[in-house]
């Protein structure tokens, strides 16, 4: 049997999703649940994928993994094996050469940052839909030896006022795209970078590489396939929506010190 499941973290404590000697990684624990549940004995044999990979501190609510099991899973079951800040959200038998990564038609990614000062969201606008369609990347990525950089973005989009939220669907993206892809959009919306030098940057006329925006940010929301459609199932969350409340509250207070901090040094 070929299983996919749909796989949420909060990425804050972990070296990235993908597994790396001696470091925490999302995929370390998760592969350890599956083998502590008995869904596979050796890793080799399952024909283990996933869908996407995600930087040191990004969040995902639509990873998607895929592997062959040995027996059913038990979603709540493996929920209680793993750490409160990883999920399974769904699970569901699949083709047998179902490959979550090849197969996948559509990737989306939301980054949420707070506005800069000064920062003008008509501008801001312009720049993201420049990234659209077919372009050479090389100014938006970190470039792989042997990897080209061209690359379609179907969708690229901001929104918001003090806090904004930018949205970017591609069927793939490059390493660290996404990131470099919101830099350059805040860049212009504080003027920072025109929307001339942006057009020369996405042209190929200049090689001058945007560094990537922090990977806090950013969020892996889905990824959708052809024949089939993953969706979270909340009541298979509770631990993970419990960790989530407790840091949200902690950064909550976090925050409310440092403005009265603030607001008794500056006098305001």
């Amino acid at each position: 049997m070929r299983y996919a499941f749909l796989v949420a973290y909060d990425g804050t404590g972990y070296y990235g999703f993908a597994r790396q000697p001696n470091l925490p990684t999302v995929e370390e624990e998760l592969l350890k649940a599956f083998q502590r549940f008995g869904l596979y004995h050796e890793l080799s044999n399952a024909r283990y994928c996933a869908a996407a990979r995600t930087d040191r501190g990004a969040s995902a609510l639509g990873q998607v993994v895929a592997l062959d099991v040995l027996k059913l899973p038990d979603i709540p079951a493996l929920n209680a094996i793993l750490p409160p800040d990883i999920a399974i959200l769904e699970a569901r038998e699949m083709d047998h050469s179902f490959d979550p990564r090849r197969h996948a038609i559509r990737k989306c990614y939301r980054y949420i940052c707070k506005a800069p000062r000064d920062f003008d969201l008509g501008r801001a606008k312009e720049a993201a839909k420049l990234f659209e369609g077919k372009h050479d990347f090389k100014n938006f990525c970190k470039r792989e030896k042997g990897r080209h950089t061209w690359a379609e973005i179907i969708r690229a989009q901001v929104d918001g006022d003090e806090v904004l939220t930018l949205n970017f669907e591609a069927r793939a993206f490059l390493w660290q795209q996404a990131r470099r892809l919101v830099n350059a959009i805040l860049a212009v919306g504080t003027g920072e970078l025109s929307i001339e030098k942006l057009k020369e940057l996405l042209d190929g006329q200049l090689d001058s590489p945007i560094a990537p925006a922090p990977p806090e940010g950013l969020i892996l929301m889905k990824v959708e396939y052809t024949d089939v459609k993953l969706e979270p199932n909340p009541n298979l969350a509770q631990k993970f929506i419990e960790h989530l409340n407790k840091k949200l509250a902690f950064h909550s207070q976090r925050a409310a010190v440092y403005k009265n901090i603030l607001s008794t040094i500056t006098n305001t």
